[in-house]
């Protein structure tokens, strides 16, 4: 028997899947919304009620801080650990962005939060370079907010796409 011949009968017995058998696969759904917390809202808003403290420095990799005193192995720990809220901040404008940032931050110091994932994406979509990853890691370093940021890093098995920040516990 040739290989023809072979193939002719081991697909004898071979019958066609019933269109109902087969798995369709899942529909896409709409990019997920960051998470919000609820909180009452006083009328100063939170960086002009509290005391100054000191930004994160940049380190020998330019995309993470790190304020004095934090260690590498504080750092280690930090990327274990799972945050505690994740903005991702995938389709909107540098402004919109930001914005977001500066309210989920705010909501994040009141109520003590230590670790934020933030996931600006890689830039792979922006015309030139990333825009909103250089946006985020400028307001981290610089923002309004930036006192309370004790460190930042890449988030282990983003492929740079996203940051995970410390915050202080006190200020």
């Amino acid at each position: 028997m040739d290989a023809e011949e072979l193939f002719v009968q081991a697909m004898e017995k071979v019958k066609p899947i019933a269109k109902t058998e087969r798995k369709q696969p899942p529909e896409k759904t709409s990019k997920k919304k960051p998470r919000i917390l609820v909180v009452k809202r006083t009328s100063a808003p939170l960086h002009t009620r509290l005391s100054d403290g000191v930004a994160p420095q940049t380190t020998e990799d330019a995309w993470a801080l790190r304020a004095d005193g934090i260690s590498r192995e504080r750092l280690k720990r930090m990327a274990a650990t799972a945050p505690a809220l994740t903005l991702d901040l995938h389709g909107l404008t540098r402004d919109e962005a930001l914005d977001l940032l500066q309210h989920e931050f705010e909501l994040a110091v009141v109520h003590k939060l230590r670790v934020i994932a933030v996931v600006h994406g890689r830039g792979l979509h922006s015309q030139g370079k990333a825009v909103l990853k250089d946006a985020v890691y400028q307001w981290l370093r610089d923002g309004t907010m930036a006192r309370y940021v004790l460190a930042v890093i890449p988030q282990p098995g983003s492929g740079g796409g996203a940051c995970l920040v410390l915050l202080r516990r006190n200020v």
